[in-house]
């Protein structure tokens, strides 16, 4: 019923979680160097001891970022519901903790295109009128708490993309529909993505390759692009709209070859069907493992992180130019 930790903080199993303070359940039967939560905020997650022990330890101005962590965990659970590859979390140490909070908020249009994406997956087919929890759901979006993600519903109204059962005081769950006009916008963004400033990131999850997640994460934010990074989704037969869509919505795609990892393949070959640039990168001693079908590509071969991010922020400025968002990362 009880865990403690290393630390000598002693937990039950019904606890706060440490992203979003709300109750969450802490799963004893983990690894020992790990601690998984299940959050109705955020998702079902899973955090290294030290990880715990740094968020705990978070100065107030950062902590009050904790909202992005949410966010990122919330997003990479939901996409692997029921994906074979994702039965189990991976285990986010400090320096993934640290890289999520030191991304740029989402603009303002990116996250109306979230809350807007989120009501349409509510919907089971177009007319139903169904209900949004903004004192939950709020991490979809990436706001920073309920009253944000209300701001944004209500705008949603304004826009006549969705209509609003009875007038929303934020009290309790809205009830909506989204409108004929709300749907074409969906199709629209799905459309969209040739002039956007997002990147989306192909690659393969593993903790041990953390250092390698930072360096193309800070080398696209460094060139002015938005990162957009899918954890865990590794499989052909389980790549799903959500990851589609997304593709649809970047500008370019990181594809990183190391691990030869099948999504990577499946993600870059779909980004070229839709005629857009696909940057290929690969560490140095696993260029020999490449397909033979992809070889022809002028590749990124790295030596190591300092490596990846310099060539990589160099490719991108060189093809793409300088993107619209200014980093104000230190690392």
């Amino acid at each position: 019923m009880y865990r403690e930790m290393r630390t000598g903080t002693v937990l039950s199993n019904n606890s706060s979680c440490p992203l979003c303070d709300t109750l969450a359940h802490l799963d004893t039967d983990t690894r020992s160097d790990a601690m998984s939560f299940v959050c109705r905020v955020c998702g079902r997650y899973c955090i290294s001891e030290e990880a715990f022990a740094f968020l705990q330890n978070l100065e107030d101005a950062r902590s009050r970022e904790r909202y992005k962590l949410s966010h990122a965990m919330r997003t990479a659970s939901e996409r692997a519901f029921g994906s074979r590859d994702n039965a189990f979390s991976p285990m986010y140490k400090c320096e993934n903790i640290q890289n999520i909070l030191d991304r740029p908020d989402d603009p303002v249009q990116e996250k109306l295109n979230l809350l807007l994406r989120y009501l349409g997956k509510l919907s089971e087919f177009p007319g139903e009128c169904t209900e949004f929890d903004s004192n939950h759901d709020y991490s979809v979006l990436g706001a920073k708490n309920s009253q944000e993600a209300d701001f944004y519903l209500q705008s949603l109204a304004e826009q006549g993309l969705v209509t609003l059962e009875r007038p929303y005081t934020g009290r309790s769950e809205a009830r909506f529909t989204v409108s004929t006009r709300g749907w074409m916008e969906l199709e629209r963004i799905s459309q969209e993505g040739g002039k956007s400033s997002n990147a989306f990131i192909a690659m393969w999850f593993d903790p041990k390759r953390s250092e390698f997640d930072v360096a193309i994460s800070r080398a696209v934010t460094d060139a002015g692009y938005v990162p957009i990074r899918i954890d865990k989704v590794e499989h052909l037969n389980h790549i799903d709209d959500e990851i589609i869509a997304r593709i649809r919505q970047s500008r370019f795609l990181v594809a990183d070859f190391s691990g030869q990892r099948n999504g990577v393949y499946f993600e870059a070959g779909f980004m070229l069907g839709l005629g857009r640039p696909v940057i290929w990168v690969c560490e140095k001693t696993q260029m020999k493992d490449v397909h033979f079908d992809t070889r022809q590509y002028n590749t990124i071969d790295y030596a190591n992180a300092d490596d990846l991010r310099t060539r990589l922020q160099t490719r991108i400025e060189a093809n793409l130019g300088k993107g619209p968002h200014v980093s104000s990362q230190i690392l």
